[in-house]
């Protein structure tokens, strides 16, 4: 029970959001595109009063800021998969506690063209020869193909097996805006508010 004299205004509704959405820092370096948070992404969120869950970056507190540009592929070993699932964990519990307590989760947003946050886009070698890995000095050429990145895979598994929060929805937010493409992504974001 709220106590009569105070005023509680909240509004009950939650997007859960990449790391990066919030804070560009976090970036490779030489891909942020904003110079702090995605502003459009924000002020939709905040215009629309949406509280913000900012997700923890798995490759931030895995590797760390001064890391380098990698492929799925790299990330998709037992050791990181163990990495992101412990994050995932954390950030389900929350949201079921949230759900539990009659808060309305409105989905994630994800970022497109990231090797672990990915949900429609994920950098691959553009050929399996010669395998990623070895000195900085030869880097072979990534694609992007259609696949999950694997943070975004085990949060959806891990998601499907919690009856409270089945059915979740997920949007993803352009890594590289390309054509119209921040537009049709705020328009799909803004159907979920």
């Amino acid at each position: 029970m709220i106590h009569p004299s105070v005023c509680d205004i909240r509004s009950g509704r939650i997007m859960f959001l990449s790391h990066c959405c919030l804070n560009q820092n976090a970036k490779v370096r030489g891909i942020a595109k904003y110079p702090g948070s995605i502003r459009p992404l924000l002020e939709l969120m905040l215009d629309n009063d949406v509280a913000i869950y900012q997700m923890t970056c798995p490759e931030m507190t895995y590797i760390g800021a001064m890391r380098w540009g990698y492929v799925k592929d790299q990330y998709n070993s037992p050791m990181f998969r163990r990495h992101c699932l412990k994050l995932a964990t954390e950030v389900l519990d929350q949201a079921e506690e949230y759900t539990r307590n009659e808060y309305k989760i409105l989905g994630f947003v994800m970022i497109d063209g990231s090797p672990v946050c990915g949900l429609n886009k994920t950098p691959q070698p553009s050929n399996s020869e010669p395998r990623w890995g070895g000195m900085v000095r030869y880097l072979p050429e990534s694609i992007q193909v259609d696949n999950k990145g694997v943070y975004c895979e085990i949060l959806q598994e891990e998601l499907e097996k919690r009856a409270l929060l089945t059915g979740l929805p997920f949007v993803a937010f352009p890594e590289v805006e390309e054509g119209n493409i921040l537009e049709v992504t705020l328009k799909n974001i803004k159907a979920l508010l």
